[in-house]
């Protein structure tokens, strides 16, 4: 029994590393194009405004996903949790949560600190690492399956 609960951690363990390396990779390749393109196209004097609104969004993006990851973790694979005390945990998590980095895109939108659209698209960058992650999980057990 604790030799399948450790197989299943180790699997968790190696697909939240697969998001966060893969997210990192997309995140960092697409702010060097952008920093390139902004350095080439001249005459910007915030020459950083959106390759930063890019890395912000990223980090913030992986910084959700593994605050979710942990929380599943701990509340829905914890020994010996009932259900409703399971789904009342993750409701109060997810909600702090969500208003930590409301409040955090609130400020960031508000005194214009970033780029909106790069923020956006840095966020939307971590959520395609978590697409090709599972395509590629995907591939792997289709592979499995026909050896």
């Amino acid at each position: 029994m604790t030799d399948d609960v450790q197989v299943r951690q180790q699997a968790v363990a190696a697909i939240i590393q697969g998001v966060a390396k893969k997210t990192l990779m997309i995140v960092l390749g697409t702010a060097a194009a952008l920093l390139v393109f902004t350095i080439l196209r001249g005459g910007d004097p915030r020459w950083w405004f959106l390759p930063a609104s890019v890395l912000f969004g990223g980090v913030l993006g992986l910084l959700n996903f593994r605050w979710l990851a942990v929380s599943v973790e701990r509340v829905y694979l914890r020994q010996g949790a009932t259900p409703g005390l399971s789904n009342l945990a993750a409701v109060i998590i997810s909600i702090l949560k969500l208003s930590l980095i409301f409040i955090i895109l609130f400020i960031v939108i508000k005194y214009q600190l970033l780029h909106v659209f790069g923020l956006v698209a840095g966020l939307s960058l971590c959520f395609l690492a978590i697409l090709w992650e599972g395509a590629t999980l995907m591939k792997q057990a289709l592979h499995k399956g026909e050896q």
